[in-house]
């Protein structure tokens, strides 16, 4: 029987039958035969993006692009945007002003390992699944303490390599966003280490492509999207590696009206945590500077992925996603009706509009001596007796401010 399968799930064994162009285009010489090494394997990843192989006469895929894959989802979350009740309510352990020195320490030790870890891939060392839970562990037990002091601080962080830091925002905002739905610890655990290592694949990516500041060709493009099988069979060899986080990584780029790659998945054929990858992904590349696009800021990216809803994102969990970061989300930048200009340090679960703000910038937008921080449930005045609210979101950089220098001040 002949079966259509991506070229990055091959194995030796396999008895190639078709390819996804002629057999003339390619430096085969045999129309059909039996894959017996790993060059095999390369050659036709190099020139072919599937193939057909005959289960008769050769070893049988796992997977095959000719069906669509059947793959797990969580029960519990797809009640509960139904209008179910949390399995978890958690709450705040700590304010996040007593959190931040231990989100500093996770963000930094994070970081280094993070970055190790990518280099170390790079090299050609195996994914250690053991160092991933190790970087995702304090990461995890900060935003359970208090959803908002890790994600403050991470705006205020420099952080050198955009690949790196954006999968570091993935999986801080994922453990954020599952938290707000209610998950386990473990199910968090899960998730989060599903969006840390959701790009990881794009370590077998060119740097030119990579790092390309204009737009990708068709022929860049396709290999960029390759950055998904290329991280699936990464973690498939990957001892230890449970099929949650690998379906992460094999979903996060579909799209809800079936738009999306690899294999066009549509609705509720992408498991939730691909949903929710997806929504994540879109929204911290949206809100962080890359090579070729300037940041936008959170509450305009907000809206944009709200305007996407029922397109590319399922309507409630879109929902849910702006419930969990609020109206301005924690560290944007925001002008009060006073003038000052201020960013915002912490929600407030109950009144969105009245978070906790450390004002940066008087009236005249000139920088305070000293930071002061502004609670708008208790401080509803401004000095004029006039009431206090914030009147507009700003874009990150505004009136030159740098978010790495808020916390050396």
């Amino acid at each position: 029987m002949e079966r259509k399968v991506s070229t990055f799930d091959l194995k030796i064994g396999m008895h190639i039958s078709n390819l996804d162009r002629p057999w003339l285009d390619t430096p085969f010489l045999l129309q059909g035969f039996i894959i017996e090494k790993e060059a095999d394997i390369k050659a036709l990843q190099q020139h072919c993006k599937y193939v057909f192989i005959d289960t008769e006469k050769g070893d049988e895929a796992q997977s095959y692009m000719d069906e669509k894959p059947n793959l797990p989802s969580s029960k519990y979350i797809e009640d509960f945007l139904e209008g179910g009740n949390k399995k978890v309510v958690y709450e705040e352990k700590r304010s996040a002003f007593h959190e931040l020195p231990a989100a500093e320490s996770a963000l930094e030790s994070a970081s280094d390992k993070v970055a190790m870890l990518m280099d170390n891939l790079k090299a050609g060392d195996n994914l250690d699944i053991g160092a991933v839970r190790n970087i995702v562990q304090p990461i995890l037990e900060s935003v359970i303490r208090n959803s908002d002091a890790f994600l403050w601080v991470s705006e205020m962080q420099k952080k050198d390599a955009y690949t790196y830091s954006h999968s570091l925002d993935n999986c801080s905002l994922a453990i954020a966003f599952g938290r707000h739905l209610g998950l386990y610890k473990e199910d968090l655990r899960n998730l989060a280490m599903g969006l840390l290592l959701m790009d990881v694949g794009k370590v077998r990516v060119s740097d030119e492509i990579l790092g390309k500041t204009s737009t990708l060709t068709a022929d860049e493009f396709d290999e960029m999207k390759k950055h998904v099988y290329y991280g699936v069979d990464m973690l498939r060899n990957t001892v230890g590696m449970n099929e949650t986080i690998i379906n992460v990584v094999l979903t996060h780029h579909e799209r809800f009206d079936g738009s999306g790659y690899p294999s066009g998945l549509k609705g509720k054929e992408t498991p939730v945590y691909g949903r929710i990858a997806a929504i994540i992904d879109c929204y911290t590349a949206m809100t962080r500077s890359s090579t070729y696009r300037a940041a936008i800021a959170p509450h305009k990216a907000l809206q944009t992925i709200y305007n996407w809803r029922n397109k590319y994102f399922q309507d409630e969990l879109v929902e849910q996603f702006l419930q969990c970061l609020g109206v301005y989300p924690t560290g944007s930048l925001v002008e009060m009706s006073s003038g000052e200009v201020g960013m915002i340090m912490s929600q407030n679960r109950v009144q969105r509009l009245k978070p906790k703000i450390m004002m940066l910038l008087n009236e005249k937008k000139e920088a305070y001596e000293v930071n002061k921080i502004v609670d708008l449930t208790i401080d509803t005045t401004d000095a004029s007796g006039v009431e206090l609210t914030i009147i507009s979101g700003l874009q990150p950089g505004a009136y030159g401010i740098d978010p790495s220098k808020v916390l050396e001040d």
